[in-house]
C-alpha cells in the first residue's frame, strides 16, 4: 500500500526539477517558473529521489482540495443554524437543579414527563449543545442527557434556600458519592431587589418580538389596502368606455 501511494503521489502531485544551476518546475507536463509556488508554506516535500545528477521533489498540499476556507465554512455553519437556537433559555450553571420538561409523543397523543435533578456537566457545541442532569432514584444514579435547542425539552431552574457551592465544571465525582455526601454544599444568598438580568432580558425579547410581528401586520395591511386600490382602479377603468357611448347617445337628440 505504501508503494502505491508513493507511486500515486509521484503522478499526481507538482514536481520541482533541478539540474544544475537552472532550476524548472512542470505541473502536470506543463513548465512554470518555481515562484508560482509560492514560498512553499501550503506545499510539503512528500518524496525526493535522485538519478543521473538530477533530482526530482514532489511536493503536495498537506489540506487537499478542499475549496474555500474553513472560516467561512464556520461562518456558513452558523448562519444555518441560528434560526434553530433558543433565545429564551434560562441560565444554567453546573450545580444547580433543573427541572425538565421532555415532550414524548405516543401514537397521536403527546405528554410532557418530568425530570429533576442535578447538572453535572455541559456540552457546549453551538446548537448540538447538551447538559447532563443526574439524579439519584430509589438508591440508584440516574443520568439523563438533554439537547438544550430541542422544541422537545423545556428547562426551568429550580431554586432552594441556598446556592450551591461548586468550584468545578464537571461534578463528574458525584457518581462515586451515595447518601448525604452526594448532596452539594450551599451558601445562603441574600435576595436582590429588582429584576434579574434574565427578566430584564425577557422583557427586551418579548418587546422585540412584538414590534416584528407589529411591523409585519403593517406591512400585510399596506398590502392588502395597494391590492384592493388597485382592483378598483381597474373596475373604474373597464366602466369608463362603456358610459362614453351612453352620454354620445343621450346627446344626438338634442342637436
Amino acid at each position: 500500500m505504501a508503494c502505491i501511494a508513493s507511486s500515486v503521489s509521484g503522478l499526481c502531485a507538482p514536481s520541482i526539477r533541478f539540474s544544475g544551476k537552472a532550476a524548472k518546475t512542470e505541473i502536470f507536463g506543463t513548465p512554470v517558473k518555481a515562484k508560482a509556488l509560492g514560498a512553499g508554506k501550503s506545499a510539503m516535500m512528500a518524496s525526493t529521489s535522485t538519478s543521473r545528477g538530477m533530482s526530482v521533489v514532489a511536493m503536495s498540499n498537506p489540506r487537499g482540495n478542499s475549496g474555500g476556507s474553513r472560516k467561512g465554512l464556520h461562518k456558513y455553519v452558523e448562519r444555518v443554524d441560528a434560526p434553530q437556537l433558543k433565545d429564551d433559555l434560562i441560565p444554567m450553571r453546573v450545580g444547580s437543579t433543573l427541572k425538565v420538561g421532555v415532550t414524548v409523543i405516543e401514537g397521536g397523543k403527546s405528554r410532557v414527563q418530568p425530570y429533576e435533578g442535578i447538572l453535572i456537566a455541559v456540552h457546549r457545541a453551538g446548537v448540538a449543545t447538551t447538559v447532563t442532569v443526574r439524579k439519584t432514584f430509589q438508591g440508584y444514579g440516574v443520568e439523563r442527557i438533554f439537547p438544550i435547542h430541542s422544541p422537545l425539552c423545556t428547562f426551568e431552574e429550580v431554586r432552594g434556600a441556598g446556592k450551591p457551592v461548586v468550584r468545578r465544571a464537571k461534578l463528574f465525582y458525584l457518581r462515586n458519592l451515595v447518601g448525604k455526601k452526594a448532596k452539594l454544599k450551599t451558601r445562603f444568598v441574600a435576595k436582590k431587589v429588582g429584576q434579574t438580568r434574565f427578566e430584564a432580558k425577557m422583557e427586551a425579547l418579548t418587546a422585540s418580538k412584538a414590534a416584528a410581528a407589529a411591523e409585519v401586520e403593517a406591512a400585510a395591511a399596506a398590502v392588502e389596502e395597494a391590492a384592493a386600490a388597485a382592483a378598483k382602479a381597474e373596475e373604474e377603468t373597464a366602466a369608463a368606455p362603456a358610459a362614453a357611448p351612453a352620454d354620445e347617445t343621450a346627446a344626438e337628440p338634442e342637436a
